[in-house]
C-alpha cells in the first residue's frame, strides 16, 4: 500500500472513529490501542480486539494492496 492509499484509509477510519486522520496516525504509530478504542462502543471494541488477535487476518490486512481491499475484509466481520 502506498502513502496515498494509506492516507485514504486513515481518513475513512478516522471518520468512523470520530477522530482526525493525523491523530489516528499518531495513535497507530505509538501503538496505543486504548486510545484507539476509547470512542468505540463495547461491541466495536470487541470486534477490534478480535481483529488484532487474529494473526491470519492481520497478515491479510498487512498484505492488502488498497484501502478498499482492507475495508472489504473488515466489512465481512
Amino acid at each position: 500500500m502506498n502513502d496515498k492509499e494509506y492516507d485514504k484509509l486513515l481518513q475513512a477510519a478516522s471518520a468512523k472513529l470520530g477522530s482526525s486522520p493525523e491523530k489516528l496516525r499518531q495513535t497507530l504509530e505509538k501503538g496505543d490501542i486504548a486510545a484507539l478504542s476509547a470512542g468505540l462502543s463495547k461491541a466495536d471494541k470487541a470486534k477490534l480486539r478480535a481483529v488484532l488477535n487474529d494473526k491470519e487476518l492481520m497478515a491479510k490486512l498487512k498484505s492488502a494492496s488498497s484501502p478498499q481491499e482492507i475495508m472489504g475484509m473488515l466489512g465481512k466481520l
